[in-house]
């Protein structure tokens, strides 16, 4: 279980959605930002961020001020790290920190059939192999549709809030991990 109430997950996620989305943009996938400021998480040095993505900086640079922002620290001597290297870029990469600093989740299997488990509770979701993403789309075909894009979500008890999709109902073949919040 999180050490969040629902309702402190729900404002912070609020408050990220927006600002993600005009600092880098609408194109690039902002789940994994979303998800990681949610949860107070920040990349390891080693872990891809949105300093990573080319002409990221620009637009974060642009960006308006984001209340509860990670703070920039430096270590030994070492220049802060900027904000756009705060903020996971791929959402694979968040699910360690994640169990790192919270655990396992509450309810973890292949999505088309965990699914149901998660009805009813609010919290955070992480569904693994669930879209398409424009490289899979080039290697699919109608009869095999490839799906290596992961999403990370906050789950109203019946939906995922930032997708507005339901979850009954879905055959996803990937596994499905999530957190309840308090």
């Amino acid at each position: 279980m999180l050490p969040f109430a629902y309702s402190a997950l729900e404002e912070r996620f609020a408050t990220i959605r927006p600002w993600a989305k005009t600092a880098i943009g609408e194109a690039t996938n902002r789940c994994a930002i979303c998800m990681g400021y949610t949860l107070r998480l920040t990349p390891s040095e080693d872990d891809a961020t949105v300093a990573s993505l080319t002409g990221a900086k620009a637009s974060f640079s642009s960006a308006p001020g984001l209340r509860g922002a990670p703070v920039p620290v430096a270590f030994g001597g070492a220049a802060p790290r900027p904000l756009s290297a705060q903020f996971f870029i791929r959402a694979s990469e968040l699910l360690p920190r994640v169990l790192r600093a919270y655990g396992k989740p509450d309810v973890q299997g292949v999505s088309n059939q965990a699914a149901k488990s998660v009805i009813g509770r609010k919290g955070v979701l992480y569904l693994e192999n669930c879209y398409q993403t424009p490289g899979d789309k080039r290697f699919s075909f109608p009869f095999l549709q490839r799906t290596t894009g992961d999403h990370w979500d906050l789950f109203n008890g019946a939906a995922m809030v930032a997708e507005g999709l339901m979850i009954s109902g879905n055959n996803h073949e990937g596994q499905l991990y999530f957190w309840q919040a308090r």
